[in-house]
């Protein structure tokens, strides 16, 4: 009945803004609003309001008309709705708190969260990298740091995060190469590369490979052997309309002369050279024989000396792509000159096989094919040659059974004979 007492009177002092603050809702009180008076804490919202707020706590602590006794039982009784943080209990100390209201509220306190430890790391397994590269030896660069150059054409690349990475190949003379690799983990990856030389190792390469096959054929010396020739063998035109005709032929051929003399059956022709002119017997007749000033004129101008003449002007940019030639590839060696473009493939003796004349109009385009080279002295000669223009039905093939190389001929000997130098048979 006391307690009741006290209770009424504690309420009916506090003002009416300090009770909301510390019950969480006002409770007017007069004598005439209850007769009769809860009993106990159930009726006591001091004791039974929501858990205290930290700000509540502050101002409870500065209520010293309250009893401490009862100040310390609500706070039992209701608990505490704060976390007790190391900033809330300095809050606490510094309002005056004594031991056995921060013993209450650290009993009442929800436990501070403790932050989840860091995960540990993954430990990943390194990677590798196999590293090849041709011609060797190549300079290797890994996400633009430089880690050396090859070994015999290769380089090994150890403890290499696994991913992507950047892989630069470069070598003096020829293109660099660069790839994106990926790199696994306890793993080591193969990257291969095969480096193209720039322009400059291109014609390096290529006036190294001609110089090969002049020595082939006989030197420079050989291709002046070569400049003068008497030769006696057939030789078989087809024309437009895909017929063949064959001829029996001597040649007599320098660079700045020419001398003909076809024989097909009783009927004997003649055509002679003298520099790009030409003049032809008066019994020329017949398509055939009209075609054989060109065709003549082609063999004239496909003959080694011509070529190789041809090859050295400056005109021409002699190019390959290895110093000696490869065996994957057709056409080795190549004269560029504008839009035209000459392709030479080498037999195994790295003399002419076949040559390729492409012009982009398509005039002068031709395969010319060299075989069966004979030698006189330390120079080799070609005793069998086919030309073939391209997109034409026409086409030439030489044999020649005997061959003489720089024969003593005088310029008469080139003159329009009108009879058989040599038994040309029938």
């Amino acid at each position: 009945m006391r307690r009741e007492i006290l209770s009424f009177i504690w309420q009916a002092a506090l003002p009416a803004a300090l009770l909301v603050a510390l019950t969480g809702s006002p409770q007017p009180v007069t004598a005439a609003a209850d007769s009769k008076p809860a009993h106990g804490k159930k009726g006591d919202p001091f004791l039974t309001g929501d858990p205290f707020t930290l700000d509540q706590v502050l101002v409870l602590l500065k209520q010293d008309a309250i009893p401490m006794r009862r100040r310390k039982e609500a706070i039992e009784n209701r608990g505490i709705s704060f976390v007790l943080s190391s900033d809330a209990l300095a809050k606490l100390e510094s309002a005056g708190a004594p031991e056995e209201i921060l013993d209450v509220i650290k009993s009442k306190a929800k436990p501070v969260a403790t932050p989840p430890a860091a995960p540990k790391p993954v430990l990943v397994a390194k990677g590798g990298l196999t590293l090849t590269c041709a011609p060797a030896e190549c300079q290797v660069s890994l996400n633009g740091t430089a880690i050396g150059p090859t070994a015999s054409g290769t380089l090994q690349a150890t403890g290499l995060t696994p991913g992507n990475w950047v892989v630069d190949f470069s070598k003096e003379g020829f293109l660099g190469n660069q790839s994106t690799v990926i790199v696994e983990s306890a793993k080591s990856t193969t990257v291969a590369v095969t480096l193209d030389p720039d322009r400059v190792a291109r014609e390096g390469f290529g006036k190294h490979l001609f110089q090969k096959m002049i020595l082939a054929i006989g030197g420079e010396d050989g291709v002046k052997t070569l400049g003068s020739v008497q030769a006696v063998g057939s030789t078989t035109v087809w024309g437009k309309d895909g017929k063949s005709v064959r001829w029996t032929l001597l040649m007599r051929n320098r660079s700045d002369r020419g001398l003909f003399q076809a024989k097909s059956g009783r009927l004997l022709h003649e055509v002679m050279f003298a520099g790009s002119e030409f003049k032809a017997s008066k019994n020329l007749k017949g398509e055939e024989a009209l075609e054989l000033p060109t065709d003549f004129g082609m063999i004239r101008d496909y003959q080694l000396p011509a070529l190789i003449t041809r090859l050295e002007s400056s005109t021409y940019k002699l190019v390959a792509e290895h110093p000696d030639p490869a065996a994957s590839e057709d056409f080795v060696l190549f004269a560029e000159a504008g839009t035209e473009k000459i392709s030479i493939a080498l037999d195994a003796n790295m003399r002419p096989e076949r040559v390729k004349i492409t012009t982009a109009a398509g005039i002068g385009s031709a395969l010319v094919t060299y075989a069966d080279y004979i030698q006189n002295g330390n120079t080799f000669y070609p005793k069998t040659m086919q030309i073939k223009p391209d997109g034409q039905p026409q086409g030439i093939e030489v044999r020649f059974d005997t061959v003489e190389l720089n024969p003593n001929l005088k310029d008469l000997d080139y003159k329009l004979r009108g009879k058989p130098f040599v038994d040309l048979g029938n």
